[in-house]
């Protein structure tokens, strides 16, 4: 990718531009909005009706008091930035979201419908992957604070007035989240592959305790050699997220993470993981650098 092409294309997708893309029909009926995360792999966006647009914006009267209330996306908008070679690599992206949907099930991933896009902006005919995703309103699981025994209780203590019904929607989200550890762990030991667990925000628990994998465009492959494999942003994404999956036994489950688990046992090792962290700490020297280039 040439510098030039990459900034045009940032502009171009920047804001309610994205209705100007020459594979989108602009009804007027919907808004594209810039979705507050961003991501590496992809350009997010909210999918959200005009008119509650409008209300978010101008406000509406209900008894007496003009509320604006805050537009909720119908459908999350993803571009992937991935410039694939040829259909046959599109076709082999979305082979892996569909063994992803497999062994997790609707009810643990955000569903998504992907496409083939043909994209003109930049004077050229480009093959983009595109997906429609099933909105997930929740809380962030974040793997990196998870603290103490009563993690979900805290977590859940902000949407839920009663402490009975909170109690509930914590050993549901417990139960998914084992849930969701064992799919992922006959997942792992049926293809060798793993999804990105890693990027906070990945994981949402919504408020009636399901558990959704948001992330579905970063699926890598495990190896259990000494190299340690990188995405292609440059990240050790199939270390951290194997280490995610230990932090959810342990810090959630209250499982022991066994010494002969020969999974665990290979990349938890304290060597292994101190060359894991040097990586990581290259992976986001380089990000600050392109972004402040």
């Amino acid at each position: 990718m040439n510098r030039t092409t990459d900034i045009r294309d940032r502009a171009y997708l920047s804001g309610s531009q994205v209705q100007s893309l020459n594979f989108i029909k602009d009804s007027g009926r919907y808004i594209f909005r810039k979705f507050y995360r961003s991501g590496l792999r992809s350009h997010i966006f909210e999918v959200i009706r005009a008119e509650d647009v409008l209300k978010e914006t101008q406000g509406e009267i209900t008894n007496g008091i003009r509320l604006f209330p805050r537009a909720k996306p119908l459908k999350i908008f993803r571009i992937l930035r991935t410039r694939f070679k040829n259909k046959a690599a599109v076709f082999n992206e979305i082979k892996k979201y569909n063994l992803l949907f497999k062994f997790m099930g609707p009810e643990l991933i955000a569903q998504s419908e992907e496409f083939i896009v043909d994209y003109t902006g930049t004077g050229k005919s480009r093959i983009i992957l595109c997906g429609l995703q099933e909105y997930i309103e929740g809380e962030i699981l974040d793997p990196w604070r998870i603290f103490g025994k009563n993690y979900l209780i805290d977590l859940f203590k902000s949407t839920q007035t009663d402490e009975s019904q909170n109690q509930a929607v914590a050993r549901k989200a417990r139960n998914n989240i084992a849930k969701f550890v064992k799919r992922i762990r006959h997942m792992i030991d049926d293809t060798r592959y793993i999804p990105d667990l890693a990027g906070i925000g990945n994981l949402i628990l919504t408020r009636d305790g399901d558990l959704k994998l948001v992330d579905i465009n970063n699926i890598v492959e495990i190896k259990l050699d000494d190299n340690i494999l990188i995405d292609d942003k440059g990240y050790p994404s199939c270390d951290v997220s194997v280490e995610v999956l230990s932090i959810l036994e342990r810090n959630i489950l209250q499982k022991d993470i066994q010494t002969n688990d020969p999974l665990y046992r290979f990349f938890l090792s304290s060597e292994r993981k101190k060359k894991v962290k040097a990586l990581e700490k290259k992976f986001y020297k380089n990000l600050e650098n392109r972004l402040l280039s």
